[in-house]
């Protein structure tokens, strides 16, 4: 172990944020970020009907498998939302949470109630659609295109299957559609854990964050210039961010 906390990046719905730019991006600590359940190396491990609840509950197996101690959660999108879920039930386990444009309402999770109610086969068109073309896929949410941004949006695009898609997808609108998410984000709030906020100023005002959480969050960062892939638009400003709120 570090004498810091260690970091544990939550990936989204697609791919994943184990790529060395974005690790070595968050310096001085130990810094993991494993594939959930039904992703990568853990494609074939995947509940019947996954709920978030589950993928929190796998992320505190790891950090106990690991002996990590008290970790910093650092969430991306629903990975966000499973950071929640993770403190909540394992408040031992967490040293800080930090949500980067991290699911909130159903109002975040629009998009997601869409693919949700498709069919597995729709959602398989869908993908395929856009594994034909990852660069105009990642340049949508506003990602300069180069050689590693492209083969980031290959890697991500078949870091998951489309069944994969739908069911993470239907978990985290059950998640925040239950009133008792924002009460667990209410919770924390009101415990000594910190919690922080970081957005792209480019998405910012499309995140829907709750007065009460900005008000009483830790900290609350705008990465300048970026949106919703800050991670990929600027990788080391990204790191900077994350850093600074952990030092707080």
């Amino acid at each position: 172990m570090t004498s810091t906390p260690s970091v544990v990046l939550i990936h989204g719905l697609f791919g994943h944020l184990n790529d060395s730019a974005i690790l070595q991006s968050i310096n001085n600590t130990t810094v993991i970020a494993p594939d959930l359940l039904g992703y990568g190396a853990n494609a074939e491990s995947i509940p019947t009907a996954l709920t978030l609840q589950h993928q929190a509950d796998y992320i505190a197996q790891i950090i106990e498998e690991q002996n990590f101690g008290k970790v910093h959660l650092v969430g991306h999108s629903v990975g966000g939302a499973v950071a929640v879920l993770t403190a909540s039930k394992h408040p031992e386990l967490v040293a800080s949470v930090t949500s980067i444009e991290g699911n909130f309402t159903l109002k975040d999770a629009f998009w997601s109630a869409q693919v949700a109610k498709k069919e597995v086969s729709e959602v398989e068109a869908m993908v395929a659609d856009y594994r034909s073309n990852p660069e105009a896929w990642i340049a949508d949410a506003g990602v300069p295109i180069n050689d590693w941004t492209s083969a980031v949006a290959r890697s991500w695009l078949a870091f998951q299957t489309a069944s994969t898609v739908r069911a993470q997808a239907a978990a985290v609108v059950e998640a925040t559609a239950n009133t008792d998410y924002l009460e667990s984000v209410q919770n924390l709030l009101s415990s000594t854990t910190p919690f922080h906020l970081i957005a792209g100023e480019h998405s910012r005002a499309g995140w829907d964050v709750p007065e009460w959480v900005s008000q009483q969050a830790t900290s609350e960062q705008v990465i300048p210039n970026t949106g919703h892939l800050m991670m990929l638009e600027s990788p080391q400003e990204f790191g900077a961010a994350v850093v600074a709120a952990l030092s707080q």
